[in-house]
């Protein structure tokens, strides 16, 4: 068999790792290259919310002026949404604008005290120790077409996600070559600032079926990333044993179907109805214009 290997894939971590790479720094406080590090404040916190959501809050800074940015991840069970904003830090202070979406302006208090804590990472657990803030003042958020809303005076201290962030990546992988029974669809489109990419796997026709469906968009000052993955029947993802056609049917947040077709003209070859409910973000078409699919034997684990 020729095979090949690739990196395996999680929408939501996937979108995590691209929305955390801005405040990098921020994991410096709680390493041993702190004195090292160009960073001047990082703080975390987490919010619960309404409808199943809860946000963690990152926010940092390596700037003189304070100019920074909060990264804010809103997640529910196998969906969430990733909010990349400006934000203004000093050693008592996070102040950031979110518009339409809400405002952050909170005192940072420290407590004077010192506390130790353990990655959750596998294998031999890292012990860093950390001084915990309290946070007091306003964190509001009203995520669009309200899906989740959440209005705080005293957010939770989540210093411990620094430390959680640079655990090694755990997941699966993929292996490819045509003599594999299973099949990987993926989709991906960009216009403008904005992009879209839809994964489906399966390990063999009577298989269960992944799926997953990441979308990248710029707002303005603001960077947003919403994801949804799951699991469905055998039936939601089907193709021949050729990989000349393949067909979509999957599940709620899904609606509609999408047929795949090699042999069709390469504007042709991706068609259908199919759309996705992401945070936020309801109908998104998955077979607009422009949209590129391809389809190779794969398996996943």
């Amino acid at each position: 068999m020729k095979a090949g290997r690739s990196r395996g894939w999680s929408a939501a971590g996937a979108l995590a790792v691209l929305a955390i790479v801005s405040v990098a720094g921020a994991l410096a406080p709680v390493g041993a290259s702190a004195v090292d590090s160009d960073l001047k404040h990082a703080f975390a916190f987490r919010v619960e919310a309404s409808n199943g959501y809860s946000i963690t809050a990152l926010a940092a800074n390596e700037r003189a002026d304070g100019r920074g940015e909060v990264v804010m991840f809103v997640n529910r069970r196998n969906e969430g949404a990733i909010y990349v904003a400006p934000a203004v830090l000093t050693a008592t202070s996070v102040e950031a604008d979110l518009g339409a979406l809400g405002e952050i302006s909170l005192d940072v208090i420290p407590s004077g005290r010192e506390k130790k804590i353990r990655s959750g990472c596998g294998g031999e657990p890292e012990t860093t120790t950390i001084e915990p803030q309290r946070f007091r003042g306003n964190f509001e958020f009203h995520g669009e077409e309200g899906y989740t809303d959440a209005v705080t005076e005293a957010p939770r201290d989540y210093t411990q996600f620094f430390l959680w962030l640079v655990c090694d990546g755990v997941g699966g992988g993929e292996t490819t070559g045509a003599d594999l029974p299973g099949a990987r669809l993926k989709l991906h489109a960009h216009s403008g600032p904005d992009r879209l990419e839809l994964q489906a796997n399966k390990n063999r026709p009577q298989a269960r079926s992944r799926f997953g469906v990441e979308v990248r968009e710029e707002r303005g000052k603001m960077r947003i990333f919403r994801s949804t993955s799951l699991w469905a029947g055998a039936e939601a993802f089907q193709y021949d044993p050729l990989l000349r056609t393949a067909t979509l049917d999957p599940p709620a947040p899904f609606s509609g179907e999408a047929r795949f077709s090699r042999g069709a003209t390469v504007a042709d070859r991706w068609s259908g109805n199919l759309t996705v409910d992401l945070p936020g973000r309801s109908n998104v078409p998955l077979t607009r214009a422009g949209t590129r699919a391809t389809l190779i034997h794969s398996k996943s684990f």
